[in-house]
């Protein structure tokens, strides 16, 4: 067999050659290609290239054409006859052999979550068999395949909550720098997974309770912080008061709220709590909420009675309805949507595209199920910014029973 080791561009030309065959299995027709021979400067490197598609010949692996007439002395193209044959000839295993490999190594690392991580882990080998990168990972690079699934396996398991970075990735994979080196493909990843697909790395970092540091929660009425030396935050402080997530064990209810409100933006929240009056507990969330922002909510809604109503009140957007479903999915209340509906959007929105990643939450139980559907399949869907309405008052008293759109 000729030397493939000294035969470069024969061998980059049969490389070339199985990879299109793997990156295309049920292809009816074989792949070929034609030698270009203006990259054979001498006449060695011809005959060296004409020898090695003579020796694939030989072993099964390819089918050569030749030329007619005065070009019978040239190769016109060469055919892949069995692709297995090939790699064998070219002294590596197929590229379905080397994804089954890494799928079988990773597998343990993948089942350790979510279902979600073992589909993403068949996906994920179904490119590498067909010699194809995925999340821009090769098959071959099975140690940086581990740190990704042993992170998104982590996530999966909800470990994420409350942890900076540097944290999370040590405790996930004993190395706190493997979660920067694979953050973009992560964000990637678990924005989809969690209905975020295209948002913004720390919104999505936000939704999985992961933080790179802890930021205050901004808020007004009726609790207060109280430490062995008195109240140490007070919620009634004007125009509000923020308080540290450290602190959160020592929450107490001042006085019974008479409604909760989660408010999205913070232009928004300020308007809230300057101009409207009232007893009720509003909370900023900055967007998708923090593990702090969650777990105040948590603890907040155990403590009040169910007869307290709770609403959110935010962008009328794919970002606004997402947030707005996370809510109804990680609390023990469900939300009520407050200045959230289509009559609002339709009077008073901008004309938006139809985005198809709100058709999960239209065809889901959440409150604004029919407002998602609308969005994710009319022609001229319209989104509102939660600046746009003034603040109101949530419905309370008789009406604490109606959401408010109705």
């Amino acid at each position: 067999m000729t030397d493939l080791g000294t035969a470069d561009a024969g061998v980059e030309f049969l490389e070339r050659l199985l990879e299109r065959s793997e990156r295309h299995p049920d292809r009816s027709r074989p792949a070929f290609a034609a030698p270009e021979y203006d990259k054979l400067s001498t006449v060695q490197q011809v005959g060296r290239f004409h020898d090695l598609m003579a020796a694939a010949e030989r072993f099964g692996a390819v089918e050569v054409q030749r030329g007619r007439r005065d070009r019978g002395h040239l190769i016109e193209r060469v055919r892949v006859r069995d692709p297995d044959l090939l790699a064998r000839h070219l002294g590596r295993p197929t590229a379905a052999v080397v994804a089954q490999r890494a799928r079988d190594e990773l597998l343990p690392i993948a089942t350790s979550g979510e279902a979600w991580v073992v589909r993403l882990l068949d996906e994920m080998a179904g490119h590498w068999a067909r010699s194809e990168s995925a999340y821009r990972l090769a098959a071959a690079e099975i140690e940086a395949s581990k740190e990704f699934f042993m992170l998104l396996a982590s996530i999966s398991r909800l470990e994420a909550r409350g942890l900076d970075a540097r944290t999370f990735s040590l405790r996930a994979t004993n190395d706190t720098k493997a979660f920067d080196r694979h953050a973009s493909r992560l964000a990637t990843v678990v924005g989809i997974q969690f209905g975020q697909p295209g948002a913004a790395a720390d919104a999505i970092w936000a939704s999985i309770g992961l933080e790179r540091y802890s930021h205050p929660i901004h808020l007004k009425r009726p609790v207060i912080f109280e430490g062995e030396v008195g109240v140490l935050v007070d919620g009634n402080a004007a125009p509000f008061a923020s308080v540290h997530p450290e602190m959160l064990p020592l929450l107490k209810m001042g006085t019974r709220p008479s409604f909760v409100l989660t408010v999205e933006n913070y232009a928004s929240f300020n308007r809230q709590v300057r101009e409207m009056g009232g007893e009720g507990l509003i909370v900023y969330l900055g967007g998708f909420p923090s593990a702090g922002v969650v777990s105040l909510l948590n603890r907040a809604l155990s403590t009040i009675g169910d007869d307290v109503p709770f609403f959110h009140w935010g962008d009328i957007d794919p970002g606004g309805l997402k947030i707005f479903r996370f809510l109804e999915q990680v609390l023990p209340r469900r939300p009520r949507p407050h200045l959230m509906n289509r009559k609002l959007v339709e009077e008073f929105g901008k004309p938006a595209m139809t985005d198809n990643s709100l058709r999960a939450i239209g065809e889901s139980d959440s409150s604004l199920a029919e407002l998602a559907m609308w969005m994710s399949t009319t022609k001229d869907p319209k989104i509102l910014e939660q600046e746009a309405p003034d603040p109101r008052h949530p419905p309370v008293g008789s009406l604490a029973g109606r959401i408010e759109e109705e």
